[in-house]
Parts: structure tokens; sequence; C-alpha cells
């Protein structure tokens, strides 16, 4: 995976954190919404303001 496609993955992945956060607020799923805001609270903010991004081993950088 290029570093380009590394990127576009991350986000797609937030574009669809901030839909699903945007769906449990209107239905008023408040433990839900808090719970997946933690999650990907280093990803909607990441320090910096940027993700790093690591090669994992193993993997083949194509």
């Amino acid at each position: 995976m290029t570093s380009e496609q590394a990127a576009q993955l991350i986000d797609d992945a937030l574009d669809l954190v901030h839909q699903r956060l945007i769906s449990l607020e209107h239905e008023e799923q408040s433990q839900a919404h808090q719970a997946l805001m933690e999650e990907f609270r280093e990803w909607r903010h990441p320090p910096g303001g940027q993700i790093d991004l690591m090669v994992c081993p193993g993997f083949s950088a194509s």
C-alpha cells in the first residue's frame, strides 16, 4: 500500500466516523456517540496536525 493509498483509507474511515457520529447524535445515543468520539479522538485531532504512518513489518510497500 502506498502512502497515498493509506492516506485515502484514513480519509475514508474518518468520513464514515463523521457520518456515524451525526447519525448517533440524531438517534440520541449519547453513550455510543461518546465511545466513538473517544475511539477516534487521535485520528480526528492528531497531535501536530497530522497522523504519522508507519510501515508494518511483513507488509510490502507495493
